[in-house]
């Protein structure tokens, strides 16, 4: 019995054939259609990080270049710096504030807003519609509603009698005055995730548990909230994350006072790289910023983490 010896050329053919199978095909698309998304966290996310890094381990300002290699001093300094403490105290203040109420109004409206009707329709647009408001033109114009003398706030609260407030320029009042204007303004992004999550959940859980006699609350808490949660952890993750990133409202609002009542860390890493040209420190503080927030998503996720399947 003789054995036909394959040629080269068929053996490379079949590595092609196999190569390109519809599946590889199919997995070569879907990377054509994530390439650009790549591409644009490589240069705009992924290198600022490494290159803020590097930078925080000079005597670097975008005036001067970088000059002398310092190693750790910057973060050692930063152990040591009390306003870089408070700022990180006002942030976590912010985020503790605003996070879980938004979540919770967020869930309330859209079980409230989630049938398809004409005013829940409304509703729901008027809910978005901060949402694609640029947020400079929202904090100006909160800003001109929070004043003490002409604001829209103080004239109703006249109107039924109460003394005129005194918000932004008041050290206790400035940073839930302006956590209530990021509430309002978010709500709807927060409102529309949750609502795609809750049309998600089969309604044959619900029936059953209305056959077997269970009431709305009891629905809610062992059907609805169950199976909500790897969404609401994606809701709670982001709004985290977007919540220590809060500058533009601080900048246009109040510049971080008063008495550094909302200088968040955002706000203070511009003010040293920015205005004191020290883009060293700010960098260093920078990454231990992201540092806390890997660590403040990843314990998030954990809490959330759930096996349930639907």
């Amino acid at each position: 019995m003789t054995t036909v010896p394959i040629s080269s050329t068929d053996q490379s053919s079949s590595f092609l054939a196999k190569l390109w199978s519809p599946r590889n095909r199919y997995y070569f698309i879907a990377f054509l259609f994530i390439l650009p998304a790549l591409i644009n966290f490589s240069i705009f996310r992924y290198l600022p990080i490494f290159a803020a890094a590097r930078a925080s381990l000079w005597q670097y300002s975008l005036l001067g270049g970088y000059r002398d290699f310092i190693g750790l001093q910057h973060y050692q300094f930063m152990m040591e710096d009390i306003y870089f403490w408070k700022s990180m105290k006002v942030t976590a203040l912010f985020v503790l504030m605003k996070v879980p109420l938004q979540v919770l109004l967020s869930l309330m409206f859209a079980v409230l807003l989630q049938k398809e009707t004409r005013s829940s329709a409304v509703v729901r647009s008027a809910i978005f519609t901060p949402v694609v408001t640029s947020v400079v033109v929202v904090s100006i114009i909160w800003a001109m509603m929070y004043h003490s003398q002409l604001g829209l706030i103080n004239s109703v609260l006249s109107a039924f009698g109460i003394p005129r407030q005194v918000f932004l320029s008041d050290a206790d009042r400035a940073l839930p005055a302006m956590t209530a204007m990021m509430i309002w303004k978010d709500l709807g992004f927060s409102m529309i995730i949750i609502m795609a999550g809750l049309k998600g959940i089969p309604v044959v859980y619900r029936e059953a548990a209305i056959v077997d006699g269970a009431k709305p609350w009891q629905i809610m808490r062992y059907i609805t909230l169950p199976l909500l949660q790897r969404v609401l952890m994606f809701v709670v993750v982001t709004q985290t994350i977007f919540s220590f990133q809060n500058f533009v409202p601080v900048y246009v609002m109040t510049k971080g006072g008063p008495m550094d009542s909302t200088k968040v860390i955002v706000y203070y890493i511009y003010q040293y790289g920015f205005l004191f040209q020290d883009m060293g420190y700010a960098s260093a503080m920078s990454v231990v910023t992201l540092l806390v927030l890997l660590v403040i998503s990843m314990i998030q996720m954990r809490l959330f983490r759930t096996d349930v399947e639907y």
